[in-house]
């Protein structure tokens, strides 16, 4: 057996394990496994979309920031067009308190899908976090546009109240803040001081 064909058995091998641990039930020690292999996946083909994509995710999750950034933009050269590895870009950018970075990876995906929600949803969340609250409203307001199960989205209502509290609207705020918390009690919150915007993270 040749040498490229080890190669690939061993590649089909851990896609196959990184798939039955995705699927587990049991959580202990899961994603240590599930890293280990996806970086032996990267090692043996640095092309490989799906595993860029997951390092990234999961350094993301673990607040990693500058190392799932790493595994981001690797996969965004290989696909410039990869909406969620933009999504996650601008996450971590906003992370590292790079704002104006991020809104350039939402404004991307956004030209290249105006009906892309979560590019709203992020965009919305990075524009309030920059004291920016009536352009953010508009973002939260087309994303709530694009699907009407978009406004029974909890996270979406409590970030639109914090906004709309901003505003100064404050009774509109409340009406959100009140609908968020009738489908989903754990975000109550004590409106001052005002928590800080969360993102969609996909």
């Amino acid at each position: 057996m040749g040498f490229k064909s080890e190669k690939w058995d061993e590649l089909e091998r851990l896609r196959d394990e990184v798939q039955e641990l995705f699927n587990s039930e049991d959580p202990d020690h899961k994603y240590q496994r599930i890293v280990s292999r996806m970086n032996r996946i990267v090692e043996l083909d640095p092309t490989d979309k799906f595993a860029l994509f997951w390092l990234g995710k999961l350094w993301y999750k673990l607040e990693v920031y500058e190392t799932a950034l790493k595994f981001i933009e690797k996969l965004i050269k290989l696909d410039e067009n990869y909406s969620s590895a933009l999504i996650y870009k601008g996450n971590i950018l906003t992370e590292l308190k790079k704002e104006k970075e991020a809104l350039e990876c939402y404004d991307k995906l956004i030209k290249a899908d105006s009906s892309y929600a979560p590019a709203y949803y992020n965009k919305g969340a990075t524009l309030h976090n920059l004291g920016q609250y009536k352009e953010a409203l508009e973002c939260y307001e087309r994303y709530a546009e694009l699907d009407k199960n978009n406004s029974n989205d909890p996270d979406f209502l409590i970030n639109k109240c914090k906004t709309l509290f901003r505003l100064g609207r404050n009774d509109d705020a409340i009406i959100c803040y009140d609908r968020a918390i009738k489908l989903d009690s754990s975000l109550k919150f004590s409106m001052y001081p005002d928590p800080k915007i969360n993102f969609k993270k996909n």
